[in-house]
């Protein structure tokens, strides 16, 4: 054989190894800001770089329950502000497994935190025929798990008592005097059982709900004696409840776990709670029923290290451990991304789960940019995982703890195991973990605290090689395998995934009245469809475009459902201040930039609408719309007839509910506002503002005018957000094209060839 032979021979054989591509996505964050929880795809090559890290499925670690936050009273009503369209998409983007970060464990207080409308218990009036859940979590709590739950079936739950009821405290075990206060004290030995039954009644309780409660510990932070509502509860005493506690849930058919201390890695410096978990474990009834429930213990970082962990698992390695609280903080520089962001991963993540942590999470999810709700006595400078402002209720800022905790639980869903993982090439700078999902996918959390970007490749099979960037200072997860992304499809084009999972954007060119087919649009009733733009069409599911011929830049959000329009070049915007005029999940800020407004569709040469409902798109009490141009901001619609480009307001096409500010009264130049304050408009009202450019700019008038539906006709559209049917006819009672179309009406003339406007 020739060497040419054995050269085609080695080479046909190279050709002939099947290349196995899987899916591979990438989300980023960087400290600075500049990229949070940026996502792009790609797929597996066979090229190792220099920087590789292995991954050993073979050489597994503990599995995983999960990452999370709390949520408590002020999480809970800061979120029940929100629009509930906004809020939805928030909860899905953190929550869902399949359209967002997969969060799945959340913790909740028994009772009263300090971060409560007051303090309470579930019985503050003595005997359990007085048990009761209180207004936090009937109102708050309560209907913010349960839509979490819709969104993530799998949500685990852990709950922690601050105190008990104030009836059940004694000042101390020495001196057994009742202690009415909500602040310390210990719990009255003769009310163990009592208690034991206090806990069953709250599983109970929310079970009953169809709210699963998969953990719970004894007592918040046993060892402090000093936040608003408190108990104070050594290892002695928390083991001789507990022998009550476990065989309660076992007589009662309850199967939810219990972990003990849930406090500091250094038990607040006291001497005689060294080991806390350790002495606890041996002070247990070995033959109680139940004891198979007691199944670890929870920690808290505000003091010590996570270094005690292996100091733990040492002596105990039968026993579960996971993290459940920390705070950011003014104590801490807790909104300064840069700083935290990097060192909280390091801390929460990395330093517990490769000590064998199940379960990390951080303290409350969201609260304002007050710092609250709060109780006097308790944390007065913590900041939430998300601050949201109070005066909108919608600008969210997004601190370390939310992209931490969501970074995670990309990478490890519940049930994952942790695995062995390498690194050749290796760097200081480089910390990394790895997990093996139930559905087989790889998951990896790797962080770059140095300055210098990397390019960094991961496989778990030499075939099957995911290549990344790691940019200095900054946070990426990768997953490989799983199902290849939904290809987006609009008139018959793909559109393309952008940097925040679930949202895709593209650019089509379509004519007036043509009719787009699409393959997102599943359930019509719960999409925010911009309806100046397109038509559905329930019998078919396609999409019928209503602006003038042109190009327009198309956006698909899969998570907050909404399919949104703007034209790629001369166009028509609105804007306002927050919460004033915008779409579902996003309000424009105040800034009068392209991607702050939202686009008026050109439904005639020179004529441009935008629709709004009161209370969705626009809010009675922030009624503030600006117009401007996008090819030259400069051009900015003034109030004002000197102005180069002006509105005048038409009050005979426009409601006496609105009015055109002129640069006086508070009133801004230009701007549409509620002519009288005290008018309310009704909510749900619709109203279409209009701006009418034919004549030019100079004087160009705008009125805004309430769409009322004509009785007597069907409508296919999103029947259930509707009051009445609508629909048009000519002046032949003919009923014209696209019946029941939101928008500018186009019908034939009666010679059928010329078409014209017929406005609603």
């Amino acid at each position: 054989m020739t060497h040419r032979t054995i050269f085609s021979s080695i080479l046909f054989s190279l050709i002939s190894i099947p290349v196995f591509a899987e899916q591979v996505r990438i989300y980023t964050t960087t400290a600075d800001g500049k990229k949070q929880m940026e996502y792009t795809t790609a797929q597996t090559s066979r090229v190792k770089l220099t920087k590789h890290i292995t991954l050993t499925p073979a050489t597994t670690y503990q599995e995983m329950d999960g990452f999370g936050y709390a949520i408590t009273y002020s999480a809970s009503y800061n979120l029940m502000q929100m629009a509930p369209a906004d809020r939805h998409a928030f909860l899905k983007r953190t929550f869902s497994r399949t359209d967002g970060y997969g969060v799945s464990y959340v913790r909740i207080s028994i009772g009263c935190s300090d971060f409560s409308s007051t303090e309470y218990s579930l019985c503050d009036k003595e005997g359990l025929e007085n048990f009761r859940l209180h207004n936090d979590e009937t109102q708050y709590v309560i209907p913010i798990l349960k839509e979490i739950l819709a969104i993530n079936p799998e949500l685990k739950i852990i709950g922690s008592p601050w105190t008990c009821p104030k009836w059940m405290k004694v000042k101390s075990l020495s001196n057994r005097v009742g202690y009415d206060s909500w602040t310390s004290g210990s719990l009255n030995p003769n009310h163990y059982q009592t208690y034991a039954d206090y806990f069953v009644r709250f599983v109970q309780a929310f079970e009953a709900e169809g709210i699963p409660i998969y953990a719970v510990t004894p007592q918040n932070e046993p060892l402090n004696k000093g936040n608003c509502a408190s108990l104070y509860m050594p290892w002695d005493e928390e083991a001789a409840f507990v022998n009550k506690l476990a065989p309660a849930f076992a007589h009662a058919g309850i199967k939810t776990k219990i972990y003990c201390f849930d406090h500091n890695y250094n038990y607040d410096n006291i001497s005689s709670q060294q080991d806390y978990p350790i002495n606890f474990y041996n002070a247990l009834d070995p033959d109680m029923d139940g004891k198979e429930l007691v199944v670890g213990s929870a920690w808290h970082d505000y003091g010590g290290s996570a270094s005690e962990l292996d100091d733990i698992n040492q002596k105990a390695p039968d026993k579960e451990v996971i993290f459940t609280e920390t705070s950011i903080g003014t104590w801490n520089d807790g909104r300064n991304l840069s700083s935290r962001l990097l060192t909280d991963m390091k801390n929460l993540v990395y330093n517990t789960v490769t000590r064998q942590s199940k379960a990390v999470m951080v303290w409350n999810f969201m609260l304002d940019l007050n710092r609250g709700p709060n109780l006097d006595g308790g944390c007065q400078t913590c900041y939430g995982a998300v601050d949201i402002d109070q005066n909108d209720y919608h600008t969210i800022t997004y601190n370390s703890h939310y992209f931490v905790m969501a970074h995670a639980s990309l990478a490890a869903h519940p049930g994952a195991h942790r695995i062995e993982a390498s690194m050749s090439g290796t760097s200081s700078d480089i910390s990394y973990i790895a997990f093996a999902n139930l559905d087989g996918t790889y998951g990896a959390v790797v962080f770059n605290t140095g300055g210098s970007s990397y390019q960094v490749s991961m496989a778990a099979e030499s075939t099957a090689v995911a290549s990344f960037t790691l940019p200095a200072k900054s946070i990426v997860t990768v997953v490989i395998g799983g199902d290849e992304e939904k290809k987006v499809q609009l008139g018959g084009k793909n559109l393309t995934s952008t940097k925040q999972v679930g949202c895709y954007k593209g650019t089509i060119q379509a004519t007036q009245l043509e009719s787009l087919t699409q393959n997102f649009i599943d359930t019509p009733e719960a999409w925010h469809i911009d309806c100046d733009f397109f038509w559905y069409e329930a019998s078919d599911g396609t999409l019928t475009f209503l602006p003038v011929d042109g190009k327009y830049d198309v956006e698909v959000d899969m998570v907050a459902q909404t399919l949104l329009c703007s034209p790629t070049k001369e166009g028509l915007y609105i804007c306002g201040p927050a919460k004033s005029v915008g779409r579902v999940f996003f309000y424009p800020s105040t800034e009068t930039l392209p991607e702050n407004a939202i686009a008026m569709a050109e439904v005639e040469l020179g004529l441009y609408e935008y629709t709004f409902t009161i209370g969705e798109q626009l809010n009675d009490e922030a009624i503030d719309m600006a117009f401007y141009l996008k090819s030259d901001l400069s051009e900015m619609f003034s109030g004002k007839s000197t102005a180069e480009s002006s509105l005048s307001y038409d009050t005979t096409n426009g409601s006496n509910h609105f009015n055109l500010g002129r640069g006086t009264a508070a009133h801004a130049d230009g701007h549409i506002y509620k002519r009288v304050a005290s008018r309310r408009i009704p909510e749900g009202s619709r109203w279409t503002a209009v701006v009418d450019v034919r004549d030019g700019q100079k004087n160009a008038p705008v009125y805004i005018k309430e769409w009322e539906m004509p009785t007597g006709v069907d409508s296919p559209l999103q029947a259930s957000t509707r009051k009445g049917s609508h629909g048009i006819y000519d002046l032949a009672g003919r009923r014209v094209q696209n019946t029941g179309r939101r928008g500018v009406y186009i019908i034939n003339n009666q010679d059928g060839k010329s078409n014209k406007v017929l406005k609603r």
